[in-house]
C-alpha cells in the first residue's frame, strides 16, 4: 500500500523502524471482504461453513460457520455468526462507531462542549481500532513508535507491566521522572527528563495514566492545566513530535471534585502544536467486563497536517492500515463474541442506562476510597506515607526502606496476618511500598486491613 499522507506528517517521523515498514497487505481479509461484496462463490476464509441442517438435526437452511451445538445453549440472545465468526482485523465497524460516540460523550463530562468543539473533536480523531484489551493497545502503539534502545518517558510509579512490554518485549528503555513532589506532580522532574531524552531522539514518547496504577493519583484541574502547558511549551521549543500514549483504563473512576474530571487526552488534543495524544481505553474497567479483553486505540490528529477532507480521510485510512498490519501479525483479530455483545448492550440498553449501573459501582468504590484514605491517614508513623490519590482502584503506601523492604513487608503481612497486597520495590528509583487494591475489599474489612498493616510494621 502507498502512504501518501502519513509521510508528510510528524507521526511518520515518530514511527519506529517497524512502524515505518509495517502495513496490512492485501491478504485473506482483503480478498474475503471483496469476495463477499463482489463474488458469487466464496472460497477465501479458512473457517468451516455449511448449511446448519447439514450438521445439526433441527438446523436451519442458513449458511453459517459450523459450530458445536452446546455453544448455542449458552448464548441464546446472539446469532451464531456473532459468536464463532472471525471479526474484522480492526474490529466490528458498528462497535467502533459506538465507541467513538462514547469518547465524544465523555468529553462533555462536567464541561459542555460547543457544537463547534464537538464537531472538531469528531472530525480530528480517528475511528477507534479494536485491540485485545488496553494491554495489547499499549504493546501495539509502543511497537509502532519505539525502536530498540529508544526511550519512552514514564513516571517512576507506574503499572509494572509497562516495563515488561517496553523493555523486555520491544527492547525500548524507560526514562523515569519523579512522580511526586510535595504532594503534587513533579513537573520540574518531567521537564528535565524531556530535556535529557531530546538530546538523542528526534521524537519524545510518553505514557501517562490517570487515575494512576498503582497510586490512584489524578491531577487536580490546576495541575492538569500546568502539565498540558509544560508539554505544549516544550514541544514548541524543541520542534519535535511528542507522542503521548494516554492509558485511560480507569478513566471514569474519579472520586473528588478537585480532580481533573475527564481524560487528559482531550486537553492534549486541543493543542495546536505537534503534541499527538493516543487514547487507549476499553471495556474491562469502564464497563466492568474484565475478561472481555476489548480495548481501543484512538489517535488525535491536527488540522494543520492536512489540506482538505480527502487528505484527512486518507490519513485516517493509512493509520488504520499501519495499526491493522501490527494486529494482523500479532493477534490477527479480536474476540467477535464480546464485540457483538457490547454492540447489543450499548444499542439495546443505551449508554445512559449503563452509566446509571456503573455509577452505582462508583458510589460503592468511593465509599471504600474515602474510608481507606481516612484510615491510612490516621496512622501516625514516620515510616509510612500515602501517595496522593483521587480515583481508580488503588492506593499506594510508601514504607521507609530503612524500616523494611516492600517485598519482606508484603511477605510478612501475608504469612502472619493473611493480608495480601502487591509490593513494589525499586531502589534505583527510590520506590519501596505496597499497592492496596481496595476495589476488591468489602468496606467492612478495610479497617481490619489497615490495623494489620500497623501491626505488621511494628514487627520490624
Amino acid at each position: 500500500m502507498e502512504f501518501k499522507v502519513i509521510d508528510k506528517t510528524p507521526i511518520y517521523e515518530a514511527f519506529s523502524n517497524i512502524g515505518k515498514r509495517i502495513y496490512l497487505p492485501q491478504g485473506i481479509f482483503y480478498w474475503s471482504r471483496r469476495a463477499k461484496n463482489e463474488g458469487e462463490l466464496i472460497a477465501t476464509i479458512g473457517a468451516a461453513q455449511s448449511f446448519e441442517s447439514d450438521f445439526k438435526e433441527d438446523g436451519s437452511t442458513q449458511w453459517i460457520p459450523c459450530y458445536l451445538e452446546q455453544i448455542q445453549d449458552y448464548f441464546k440472545s446472539l446469532k451464531i455468526n456473532d459468536i464463532v465468526s472471525y471479526a474484522p482485523i480492526s474490529g466490528l465497524p458498528e462497535l467502533r462507531t459506538i465507541w467513538k460516540e462514547w469518547i465524544i460523550k465523555k468529553a462533555m463530562v462536567k464541561q459542555l462542549l460547543s457544537e463547534k468543539e464537538k464537531d472538531n473533536l469528531s472530525k480530528y480523531i480517528t475511528t477507534p481500532i479494536v485491540t485485545n484489551g488496553v494491554t495489547n493497545g499499549i504493546f501495539t502503539c509502543a511497537t509502532l513508535f519505539l525502536d530498540p534502545g529508544e526511550f519512552i518517558i514514564c513516571p517512576n510509579k507506574r503499572w509494572i507491566n509497562y516495563d515488561n512490554i517496553i523493555e523486555r518485549m520491544i527492547g525500548g528503555r524507560i526514562k523515569s521522572f519523579n512522580f511526586f513532589k510535595d504532594g503534587n506532580i513533579d513537573l520540574d522532574s518531567l521537564s528535565s527528563t524531556i530535556e535529557e531524552v531530546q538530546r538523542d531522539q528526534k521524537k519524545i514518547i510518553f505514557i501517562l495514566n490517570f487515575p494512576n496504577n498503582p497510586t490512584g493519583y489524578i491531577p487536580s484541574k490546576h495541575e492538569a492545566s500546568e502539565l498540558v502547558k509544560l508539554l505544549r511549551e516544550k514541544n514548541e521549543d524543541l520542534s519535535k513530535p511528542f507522542i503521548i500514549l494516554v492509558d485511560d483504563a480507569y478513566e471514569t473512576y474519579v472520586y473528588e471534585d478537585k480532580s481533573m474530571q475527564r481524560s487528559i487526552f482531550y486537553e492534549l488534543h486541543h493543542i495546536d502544536s505537534d503534541v499527538i495524544p493516543i487514547k487507549l481505553d476499553g471495556i474491562s474497567k469502564e464497563f466492568l467486563l474484565y475478561g472481555g479483553r476489548i480495548g481501543f486505540i484512538t489517535i488525535g490528529l491536527k488540522s494543520s497536517w492536512i489540506n482538505d477532507e480527502q487528505e484527512l480521510s486518507l490519513l485516517k485510512k493509512e493509520l488504520e492500515n499501519k495499526i491493522s498490519g501490527l494486529l494482523r501479525s500479532t493477534i490477527s483479530n479480536c474476540n467477535h463474541f464480546y464485540q457483538a455483545l457490547m454492540i447489543k448492550i450499548l444499542r439495546e440498553k443505551g449508554i445512559n442506562n449503563l452509566e446509571d449501573s456503573i455509577d452505582r459501582v462508583k458510589v460503592m468504590l468511593k465509599q471504600r476510597f474515602d474510608l481507606i484514605n481516612q484510615q491510612l491517614n490516621s496512622i501516625n508513623n514516620e515510616h509510612l506515607s500515602i501517595d496522593p490519590n483521587g480515583g481508580g482502584f488503588f492506593v499506594f503506601l510508601n514504607i521507609s526502606p530503612q524500616k523494611a523492604s516492600a517485598i519482606d513487608f508484603a511477605e510478612h503481612l501475608l504469612k502472619k496476618y493473611k493480608i495480601g497486597v502487591i509490593p513494589i520495590e525499586n531502589p534505583r528509583e527510590n520506590i519501596n511500598g505496597i499497592r492496596i487494591a481496595y476495589c476488591s475489599v468489602d468496606i467492612k474489612n478495610i479497617p481490619k486491613i489497615v490495623e494489620k498493616i500497623k501491626l505488621a510494621l511494628d514487627d520490624f
